[in-house]
């Protein structure tokens, strides 16, 4: 019977060791012509996106479009009929990440509905893991435990060690005025959250169901808190509470917590990965993303970028990041950590022209010399502002609070003011919240390749919003509202006399219900509802050259 045994596990070995090449089974990114006949409607949004996410996009003025359509699902069910496992599908690309072998993929690449491509461009996404993490690495030492005599604050709540990174772009005066986050949405992409769920430092989020979702993209599982604690101290720069020692900028909003890269190698699928996790912050109705993570090196050349590719326009994951600023999010990410290294400027996606890229500087304001420079390849201003990233104060796994160097620590310690300030200002776009805050900072009007536009300053930033708003607030008024018949007054500033206007109302749900236009606005318009309005409340947005205008308006 032993004999027996050992001449079975010896045909496994000797079929694993000699199995042909083409049965062996890697990752591709295969792209798809259409979604034709698809059972996905652009009618019926909630059919495929949140409440939440449909209101951020009326909010906006942003349409829903063929791009937001889940991938046909025909399509999805013959490339598995065809033994390839598909793990995500993107909305956005119009793709799928697939496993298959050789022979599988060469049977994919005969459907009439995938895209065409030499079988040279077909590169797996994946390879043979390596011992440790090549890109983004922080300069040392990284994490030197905080033993200093605490500062002195001001402020009613005791920042402790993290007094410096929250007073220096004004987030203390933030959060006197109540704004410290709340009914935001903030999702993080990173390597892990390691013991996040039974540390005290985020004992008040769990507690008030402020984390709200996790996901782990590399494993495909939902737990996120046994990897990596780089995301963890990612985390503690915003959400942390724990007054006296470090408290973050954004300690009561709602998160998201999504593990997307791998830190014992480094591949491209990490980029699908943060594309999957940008979809589905997306549907989930999120506000700003955090992603201290960049790519430029992976552990198989093949695969690295030039500095030439830090154009806005060839990394996938830069595309990714444009397009989920597209959907309304704003992206906060970092500048990157190769200041001092021989690449020395931003790496993929801070060189996205849509996002918010953060550099680093140290407690005093100044340059930290790691910090990746600009500009981009297309010569845009890059980075495009800074926060401290030199001696950050954040939590470990252990517990305690430490001191770390990276613009992987200033880009969250960012994004939480952003995520105050939005919540302060919620009647603006993404790409307005950045110009306000581009306007405060301390560079803002001589940007340069370390700093950008500089350090923002929260209370200049709230002061040059409210002038504009009040400056703003009578360009377009609908009346009666409520309203009690079919017609409606349309006002609109003069100053936007005679111009093409376009009207939509958009129901509860996101849908398009009505399209009115006026060729030739005057001052005052009438508007006639037709019988698809029923009882409720309804969003009217109003468009013209020099009009982008929403508003709420009561059917009685």
């Amino acid at each position: 019977m032993e004999k027996s045994k050992k001449v079975c596990w010896l045909i496994i070995l000797l079929s694993l060791l000699f199995s042909p090449v083409w049965a062996q089974k890697s990752k591709y990114f295969i792209e798809f012509t259409d979604k034709a006949n698809s059972p996905f409607s652009l009618s019926d949004p909630s059919a495929f996106l949140s409440q939440k996410s449909i209101d951020r996009r009326l909010k906006q003025a942003i349409d829903i479009t063929l791009r937001d359509l889940p991938v046909n699902p025909g399509y999805v069910q013959t490339v598995q009929q065809l033994g390839a496992t598909v793990w995500y599908t993107s909305r956005w690309m119009n793709a799928a990440l697939i496993e298959a072998d050789s022979a599988q993929l060469a049977q994919i690449n005969t459907l009439n509905f995938v895209k065409k491509q030499d079988a040279a461009n077909w590169p797996p996404v994946s390879g043979a893991r390596l011992s440790q993490q090549r890109h983004n690495s922080i300069p040392k030492p990284s994490s030197a435990r905080i033993n200093t005599t605490k500062e002195n604050q001001a402020s009613p709540l005791d920042y402790g060690f993290s007094a410096t990174q929250v007073t220096m772009i004004g987030a203390d005066k933030m959060h006197e005025q109540g704004f410290t986050g709340q009914g935001m949405r903030i999702a993080i992409f990173d390597s892990g959250f390691k013991n996040a769920n039974s540390l005290p430092a985020f004992t008040h989020l769990f507690i008030n169901n402020r984390v709200l979702a996790t996901y782990d993209f590399v494993s495909k599982e939902e737990s996120v808190f046994e990897d990596d604690e780089h995301g963890l101290r990612v985390f503690s720069a915003m959400g942390a509470y724990v007054p006296g020692e470090i408290i973050g900028t954004a300690y009561e909003a709602d998160y998201l917590l999504f593990r997307t890269e791998d830190a014992s190698s480094e591949f491209r699928i990490e980029e699908i990965n943060w594309l999957m996790a940008a979809e589905y912050a997306d549907s989930a109705g999120v506000d700003v993303i955090n992603s201290s993570l960049g790519y430029n090196y992976f552990s198989n050349p093949r695969m690295n970028y030039s500095q030439a590719d830090m154009d806005g326009n060839t990394a996938l994951i830069t595309r990714a990041a444009d397009i989920a600023a597209a959907t309304g999010m704003l992206v906060v990410v970092s500048a990157g950590n190769e200041g001092n290294d021989p690449w020395q400027t931003i790496a993929a996606p801070a060189d996205a022209d849509s996002v918010l890229s953060v550099g680093a500087v140290d407690r005093d304001g100044l340059y930290a010399s790691f910090s990746s420079r600009g500009p981009s390849a297309d010569g845009r201003v890059k980075p495009d502002l800074a926060a401290q990233g030199r001696g950050t104060a954040l939590s470990a796994a252990s517990g305690s609070t430490v001191s770390s160097n990276g613009t992987s620590y200033s880009s969250p310690v960012l994004a939480g003011m952003v995520a105050g300030f939005w919540q302060a200002y919620p009647q603006l776009t993404n790409m307005e919240v950045i110009s306000y805050l581009k306007k405060s900072a301390s560079q803002a009007t001589k940007p340069d390749s370390l700093l950008g536009y500089g350090i923002p300053d929260f209370s200049k930033a709230a002061a040059l919003a409210e002038n504009d708003i009040k400056h703003a607030q009578e360009i377009c008024r609908i009346w009666p509202n409520p309203a009690s018949d079919n017609s409606l007054t349309l006002w609109i500033n003069p100053r936007f006399k005679n111009e093409a206007v376009s009207i939509q109302f958009f129901d509860a749900s996101g849908k398009l219900i009505d399209k009115q236009t006026i060729a030739k606005a005057s001052v005052e318009n009438t508007l006639r509802l037709n019988k698809l309005y029923t009882r409720g409340t309804y969003v009217a947005r109003v468009t013209s050259p020099g009009i982008k205008w929403t508003g709420k308006v009561v059917k009685l």
